[in-house]
C-alpha cells in the first residue's frame, strides 16, 4: 500500500532504495490513518532490513515521500546501520553453523505393507496360530 502510494520512497528494486527523510513516519501515519507507534513499527521493519542498512552507508542524502532529496545522512545513522549489518550477517554465520552441527533427520521406515489377504485365509491362520500356542 505504501509502495503504491510513493513509488520513490518504497521502491520495487532493491537497488532503488533510499534512505528516508526523517519526518517521514509522521506523514505516512496522518496519510494512511494509522497510529504513530503502528507507523513506526511498520517503518522499523523496514529500517533494519540489510537492504536499507546498505543504502544509509552507500548514499549521503535521505529522501522524502515524494522522492525529493531531504537532509544528509548523518554519521549516527551510519554507525547504526553498520551495526545492523553485523548483527545481520553474524545471525546468518550462526545460522549456517547450526545447520551444519544439526544431525541428519532420520526417516521413518516405511510400514509393512498391509495383508491382503482374504476374510477366509486370516481366519485359517490365526487357527492355526492358535492350534500351535495349545500344543
Amino acid at each position: 500500500m505504501l509502495r503504491g502510494k510513493w513509488p520513490l520512497a518504497f521502491p520495487l528494486k532493491h537497488q532503488d532504495v533510499r534512505p528516508l527523510a526523517i519526518g517521514a513516519g509522521g506523514e505516512i501515519s496522518a496519510v494512511m490513518g494509522w497510529s504513530r507507534p503502528y507507523t513506526l513499527g511498520v517503518l522499523g521493519r523496514r529500517k533494519m532490513a540489510a537492504v536499507y542498512c546498505q543504502a544509509v552507508l552507500c548514499y549521503g542524502q535521505c529522501i522524502g515521500l515524494d522522492g525529493v532529496p531531504a537532509e544528509a545522512v548523518d554519521a549516527e545513522a551510519k554507525r547504526l546501520a553498520a551495526k545492523q549489518l553485523l548483527q545481520l550477517a553474524t545471525r546468518k554465520v550462526e545460522e549456517k553453523a547450526a545447520d551444519a552441527a544439526a544431525p541428519d533427520v532420520v526417516k521413518p521406515k516405511a510400514a509393512p505393507p498391509l495383508p491382503t489377504e482374504t476374510p477366509e485365509q486370516l481366519r485359517k491362520r490365526v487357527r492355526a496360530a492358535l492350534l500351535r500356542q495349545r500344543v
